[in-house]
């Protein structure tokens, strides 16, 4: 068998393998789904059964407290007294103790309506609370619970029928006086059953012992017929059941095997698509393999074969840089030492290695004559000093200003705070006071709670310079420039850059705007001109970053000012948008 394997061809090789592969993971995912599915039926099924025991005791108990009430009550010597006169005056003169005695024992249990008092002949001597139609049997032997039933005014309710004996005599002798009817309301067993709910769709039921629904989980099925035999045919439900033992009733659980699995679907669904997946790289792998190994070796040998019949010239063609492509260009190498590498293809490569020197020379010049931002903050850093020592305070000043604004401007973060953006303008803003003499002046207004904020570097400066070179600078009058920063009412942030400078025409005005509009047309920023370069570049780098969150908008007067607006979303994930950008 193994010689047999080694006879076939490699790619057949492959093939059985990963068959053998693709089988073993199939058939593993089914196993396990199936022991996943059997476990979870299994867990769940004593889940339930666990959950009916308990539901099953607190009924037991609850009529455990009833017989406790009932002996109470009915062997108290007021009902005894009662009903071991027959005279009538007597019965009424009691009637208000017995009425007394019904109310307290009511009051016992918020979901007994009434009680009903029968003599030994059957006949109702004494009622309280709720009223029904008279019972037409009406003597027992024992504790009886009928099963629900419904009053005229649509109420639910079900009874206990509890006998009365005389206490002094022998209880042997049994001797009969009468029957007490208890009123029961079935609203507390839907308290019970809604609670013990193990999925959202199972059902908890309550049945008499005519296998009527007295209590359940969904209300619309109380009083009809609950056929317990062809819900257990039915695959698609696990039904479990328990008698008891003191009503006949049955307390009987339907949960959908559906609801139980849909996590298991989840993970076979993943376990199908994992499958699929693997799959879909063993067909890769086997192309791959094909395409970049074994056809390349193949047409190797090929050509391995013919060359000793064809010879000279010839040389294999390499299609791919991979192993095969080495040993390839290995074979040609050797063959043309074979063919003492004609003088032709040494003066080639000479021509080759020159040019690739003459490159990497030119690359080392180019790098040479790159500007290091050091050189230049450490000159202006000079400047200051020297400035200071000759007691020149304004030139060491400006040159502080100018050294933090182009460190500022060329340092690799894209994302800072507005409080960065501020003290940058502060900057550029202490250089114009010092080249106008304070015929311009930049004025910033922000809000505390916003410097902390992140937004996009050398937005507000553009703008403001923008404002002083076309508003303000050829403007006789002193001039400002005004910076709000504050919140919009729908509470994103929005920097306000006006001045009160030359202002513009409606023409340029809009022609400015369309220009803006367009930034996505190739040339953008050559098609606007001169002018409003600074505004171009901020309003496609906020569309870029903030897409439709960010807008920038131009208002402008000819002869009374320009007011440009940024409103754009403070967003925490801006690093993240902005790297995507980069």
């Amino acid at each position: 068998m193994v010689g047999h394997f080694r006879k076939i061809s490699l790619i057949k090789q492959i093939v059985y393998l990963i068959l053998i592969m693709l089988i073993i993971l199939l058939i593993s995912f089914i196993i396990s789904n199936s022991i996943a599915k059997s476990t979870i039926e299994q867990k769940v099924t004593e889940s339930a059964t666990k959950i009916m025991l308990q539901v099953e005791e607190t009924i037991t108990s609850f009529y455990k407290d009833m017989d406790g009430i009932s002996y109470s009550l009915l062997y108290s010597p007021t009902i005894q007294s009662y009903l071991g006169t027959n005279e009538i005056l007597s019965r009424i003169l009691m009637n208000k103790d017995i009425s007394a005695q019904f109310s307290s024992t009511l009051a016992l249990k918020e979901n007994m309506r009434g009680i009903q008092i029968y003599d030994n002949e059957g006949e109702m001597i004494a009622s309280e609370g709720r009223a029904i139609e008279p019972l037409a049997v009406r003597q027992v032997e024992d504790i009886e619970y009928s099963g629900i039933m419904k009053n005229s005014s649509g109420g639910l309710y079900y009874t206990i029928a509890v006998p009365i004996y005389n206490l002094q005599n022998n209880y042997v002798l049994k001797d009969y006086r009468g029957m007490s009817l208890f009123i029961m309301d079935v609203t507390n067993f839907n308290t019970i059953l809604s609670k013990s709910k193990i999925t959202p769709n199972a059902k908890l039921l309550l049945l008499d012992d005519t296998k009527k629904v007295i209590s359940s989980t969904n209300v619309e099925n109380v009083l009809s017929v609950f056929d317990i035999d062809n819900w257990r045919k039915d695959s698609r439900y696990i039904v479990q059941e328990i008698e008891l033992s003191y009503t006949g009733w049955k307390i009987v659980s339907v949960i959908p095997r559906n609801e139980l699995l849909q996590e298991l679907d989840t993970v076979k669904r993943l376990n199908i698509a994992t499958y699929f997946i693997i799959f879909s790289i063993f067909c890769l792998f086997l192309l791959i393999f094909y395409g970049r190994i074994l056809k390349p070796v193949k047409s190797l040998l090929d050509f391995v074969k013919s060359y000793t019949k064809s010879g000279g010239q010839n040389r294999f063609t390499i299609v791919y840089h991979n192993e095969i492509g080495v040993l390839a260009d290995n074979l040609n190498k050797m063959l043309d030492d074979i063919d003492a590498l004609s003088s032709d293809v040494q003066i080639a490569q000479k021509q080759m290695y020159e040019s690739e020197i003459v490159k990497k020379q030119m690359e080392i010049a180019a790098y040479r004559n790159q500007i290091n931002p050091h050189f230049l903050y450490n000159t202006l850093e000079c400047i200051r000093a020297m400035a200071f020592y000759y007691k020149a305070d304004d030139i060491a000043d400006i040159s502080a200003a100018l050294s933090n604004m182009f460190r500022y401007s060329v340092k690799g973060d894209n994302i800072v705070t507005i409080q960065d953006e501020i003290t940058h303008l502060k900057e550029y803003a202490a250089i114009i006071d010092f080249r106008f003499r304070g015929k311009i002046q930049i004025v910033i207004h922000a809000e505390g709670e916003l410097l902390a904020e992140q937004t996009l570097k050398m937005l507000l400066q553009p703008i403001v310079e923008n404002a002083v070179f076309h508003g303000l600078e050829r403007k006789i009058d002193p001039g400002t420039v005004t910076v709000h920063i504050g919140r919009t009412v729908d509470k994103r942030v929005r920097f306000s850059i006006s001045d009160n400078g030359l202002g513009m025409n409606e023409d340029r005005l809009l022609e400015l705007k369309d220009c803006l509009h367009s930034f996505e047309v190739p040339g953008f920023l050559t098609n606007i001109g001169n002018n409003g370069i600074g505004l171009a570049n901020v309003y496609r780098r906020i569309k870029l970053f903030y897409g439709d969150q960010a807008d920038m908008e131009i208002e402008s007067t000819k002869n009374v000012g320009t007011t440009v607006n940024i409103t754009f979303s403070a967003d925490k994930q801006l690093k993240e948008t902005e790297d995507r950008h980069v």
